[in-house]
């Protein structure tokens, strides 16, 4: 117990370890692509913004220099994304971040004003390296710019009013913004992520800690079943065997015995091995039926006439432990189900009752038609089942003191292959009883088998 004790706890540390890993990936990858999403639309405003800007610049000037062309591209095209996207959107009222800024053919930087505040100096740091129709972000003097840059052949250069300047020639126009507020944003929105995401892990390890549990219950619960169900199988099995042996050795130190005179050892020996070979059997048809190897021949079943072959079968051995065995049944009742399944169940509720019933007793058989249902129900006088045993009388292997015992020949396996034929047919199962007074089995089938996988 304590191996398995064990090797639960490191399938479920890995369990944990895996669906932990899993949801921190998700947590991740959802808040790596909010963060993105924001990023992406934020410049993205920004960015048309500008462009909308420098189109201005051309549509007030459009009078003194040639249309916009922009260069063309390595693709050969001669397309510009932020304009393309431009032509698509209506344009804002004003956006009065927007520094607009040329680069005459002499290389120097012209202003739309004069403004003593702007350095130009920090005006061509900002424009330093910046590659042409690509926005660019730059951190200058400890604040956050925004720069794009459009520039001009040398054939299509031009001519702009800047200031008190007249008329230039200018090789390239620029918009320049600043976007602190929308950096400490994003600085902000990486810090909740980052402190959500640790906070998260450990909200994560118990969760994942939870979910492993859950999904081990009916493992635990089906591994902790086959164990029981294998020890005692294992039980179940040692007795005839042992029975066997004793016998078998027995006969081996009197060979000079004659076969009558060890009728008694051998007669239990067969006894036995039948036993053991029926018990077999019945582990073998749990065994598939768990398995779902067996399959249900449905076919039409008169449920009347097979209930009248039973009763006739099992007439004489009642009428041996001088039990009363009658029967009251609906003419012409059929069901479509597995009739081989159907006379198993019979059997096994009938064999009960003779075995439980004792001399002088009662069975009573009914069977009837009502709601789209076929209700059989049997009733014996039997020694009863006590309100602790009822609720576990069908499962395998268990017997009540008081109602079921090895010298009986029960392996109490019976009913649990009894329930599963019901559920394989879509029925159900009802059992009343009192200790010392009897039990009764109620069985319902429908007419049209449902039968399960």
């Amino acid at each position: 117990m304590e191996k398995i004790s064990a090797l639960f706890s490191r399938v479920m540390l890995k369990l944990t370890v895996f669906n932990s890993t899993v949801i921190l990936l998700v947590f991740i990858i959802y808040s790596s692509i909010i963060y993105f999403y924001i990023d992406d639309n934020l410049f993205d405003t920004i960015d048309s913004a500008m462009v909308r800007a420098i189109t201005d610049v051309g549509e007030n000037n459009k009078g003194l220099f040639p249309s916009y062309r922009p260069q063309q591209s390595q693709n050969g095209k001669g397309k510009n994304i932020h304009i393309e996207e431009q032509r698509r959107k209506p344009p804002p009222l004003v956006d009065l971040r927007i520094l607009i800024v040329a680069e005459d053919i002499d290389g120097r930087i012209l202003l739309p004003e004069p403004n003593e505040k702007i350095d130009l100096e920090d005006v061509k740091k900002m424009l330093a390296d910046v590659p042409d129709n690509i926005s660019q972000s730059k951190n200058v003097n400890d604040h956050d710019y925004r720069i794009l840059s459009v520039s001009y052949p040398a054939q299509h250069y031009p001519t702009v009013r800047f200031g008190k300047e007249k008329v230039t020639e200018v090789k390239r126009i620029s918009a320049i913004t600043v976007v602190d507020s929308e950096v400490s944003m994003l600085k902000r929105l990486v810090l909740i992520i980052t402190v959500g995401t640790v906070i998260g892990f450990f909200l994560i390890i118990g969760v994942a800690y939870y979910l492993a549990r859950r999904a081990l219950v009916p493992i635990k619960a089906s591994w902790d079943k086959q164990q029981q169900f294998v020890t005692d199988a294992s039980h179940e099995l040692r007795t005839p065997i042992a029975v066997i042996k004793t016998n078998t050795e027995l006969l081996l130190h009197n060979p000079d015995h004659t076969i009558e005179e060890e009728s008694i050892g051998i007669a239990t020996i067969l006894r036995e091995s039948t036993r053991m070979g029926k018990l077999v059997t019945t582990l073998l048809t749990l065994a598939r039926a768990d398995s779902n190897q067996i399959e249900i021949e449905v076919g039409k079943v008169g449920v009347t006439e097979l209930l009248k072959d039973l009763i006739e079968q099992f007439q004489p051995i009642a009428e041996m432990k001088k039990i009363g065995l009658t029967a009251t049944l609906e003419p012409c009742m059929e069901i479509i189900g597995d009739k081989e399944r159907i006379y198993q169940l019979v059997v096994i509720l009938l064999d009960n009752a003779i075995r439980y019933t004792p001399p002088e007793g009662e069975i009573v058989v009914e069977g009837h038609i009502s709601h789209g249902l076929v209700h059989i129900t049997i009733q014996d006088t039997g020694i009863g089942i006590s309100p602790e045993d009822l609720p576990f009388i069908f499962e395998r292997f268990y017997r009540g003191d008081k109602i079921r015992s090895r010298d009986d020949g029960g392996s109490g396996l019976g009913l649990a292959i009894a329930e599963w034929i019901i559920e394989k047919h879509g029925g159900k199962i009802q059992v009343e009883s009192v200790l010392g007074e009897g039990s009764k089995f109620h069985i319902q089938l429908p007419l049209e088998a449902k039968t399960t996988a």
